[in-house]
């Protein structure tokens, strides 16, 4: 499954300002004269305004910014806005065209931007070249030159943003990448660029909706070894050719029955229980075998894991289980259950006359060509 952080938008919450002192950003926005040009920070989902020029004559005009943290803000002009990325030093001279201040002509005095739009005119240049190739190949699906071709400059993008990731890893340009590649598959990368900007923009509250995706994700990194290292530890509780624990738990009537009571027959060792939904679908499949080979020398012991009595003997009789069955009534603490390291149910164990451990976790036509093999069909 392929998850990507999203793109940055100007929705995204960005932090409130503070200090002291100010800073310019020069403006020459070519056929915007009259026009009245904003500086925004953003806070709580909105944008408020820090200062305003009206633009001259020739597009020209000055924003007075005083001293905010390391962020992303706004120039607007009417419906266009162009993002910057500034720090508290930094003044910036801006030259763009109405109509399009989104890609700016050029960004000048802040690195952060002057890296933050150079990279997104490198992205700009490549989504060109690979729109020309798709629709190259959807005139002509067989032209393999030009999937050949469009494979590397994929390729060679893709290395590009994970090159510019690395080198920006503690500035808010690295968001004109980093989200365009994989989070899965760069995990280590994400969680650099999580660590390294908390130094550098901790209270940017667009850092911080980053942070948590990628905190998510990790968090879920972290769930599934743990999964990965108890089902491998579930094994190693039950190997292959290792002798099956004894199991010897009370059966309905109130006597006591005992797997080793099998022994000289094959036997499965049917995990399940009156309240599992899939283990009584899956029961007229396991009957279905029982009656096939019951006859040849198979034998079933169903160890239950209900805590409540009637419920599972009403379960045995409305289902028509004709075979063995046992439970200690400890829910999922039963004794067997815990010794053979079932995890969830239906759970099966094919065992051989010796009493020990052929395979595990059959179901339905899994089992039947088990069960084929060792008696013929």
């Amino acid at each position: 499954m392929q998850r990507v952080l999203p793109l940055l938008s100007l929705s995204l919450l960005l932090s409130a300002c503070g200090g002291s002192g100010t800073r310019q950003v020069e403006l020459r926005i070519e056929g915007a004269a009259g026009r009245t040009a904003y500086f925004d920070r953003f806070e709580n989902g909105r944008t408020y305004h820090v200062d305003s020029v009206t633009l001259g004559s020739d597009g020209s005009g000055t924003l007075d910014v005083p001293t905010l943290p390391l962020d992303f803000y706004r120039i607007a002009v009417g419906d266009e806005q162009l993002v910057v990325a500034l720090d508290s030093a930094e003044s910036v001279t801006v030259d763009a065209v109405a109509g399009n201040l989104a890609a700016p002509t050029a960004v000048k005095g802040s690195l952060h931007s002057e890296a933050y739009h150079g990279f997104l005119a490198e992205t700009r240049t490549y989504e060109t070249k690979r729109d020309a190739l798709r629709q190259r190949i959807a005139a002509e699906p067989a032209n393999t030159a030009a999937v050949q071709e469009l494979n590397e400059l994929n390729k060679a993008f893709y290395d590009r943003c994970v090159a510019f990731t690395k080198e920006h890893s503690s500035s808010p340009a690295v968001f004109a990448a980093v989200n365009r590649l994989n989070i899965q598959q760069e995990l280590a990368l994400f969680k650099q660029v999580r660590d390294d900007m908390r130094k550098t923009m901790p209270g940017s509250d667009f850092y911080g909706q980053f942070r948590q995706g990628v905190d998510q994700l990790e968090q879920q990194e972290i769930a599934m070894k743990l999964q990965q290292e108890e089902a491998a530890r579930l094994a190693g509780m039950l190997p292959i050719g290792g002798v099956a624990p004894e199991i010897r738990q009370q059966t309905p009537d109130g006597g006591t029955f005992a797997l080793s009571d099998l022994r000289g027959k094959y036997v499965l060792i049917d995990f399940w229980a009156s309240w599992c939904r899939p283990c009584r679908m899956e029961n007229p499949n396991v009957k279905r075998v029982y009656d096939m080979y019951h006859k040849k020398g198979f034998e079933i012991l169903g160890v239950s894991l209900d805590r409540d009595h009637g419920a599972w003997v009403q379960a045995i009789k409305d289902d028509g289980l004709p075979w063995k069955h046992v439970s200690d009534l400890g829910f999922w603490s039963n004794a067997a259950a815990q010794e053979y390291g079932v995890s969830s149910i239906p759970f099966t164990v094919l065992v051989d006359k010796e009493g020990k451990v052929l395979e595990k976790g059959l179901r339905a036509e899994q089992l039947e060509t088990a069960l084929a093999r060792l008696f013929g069909s």
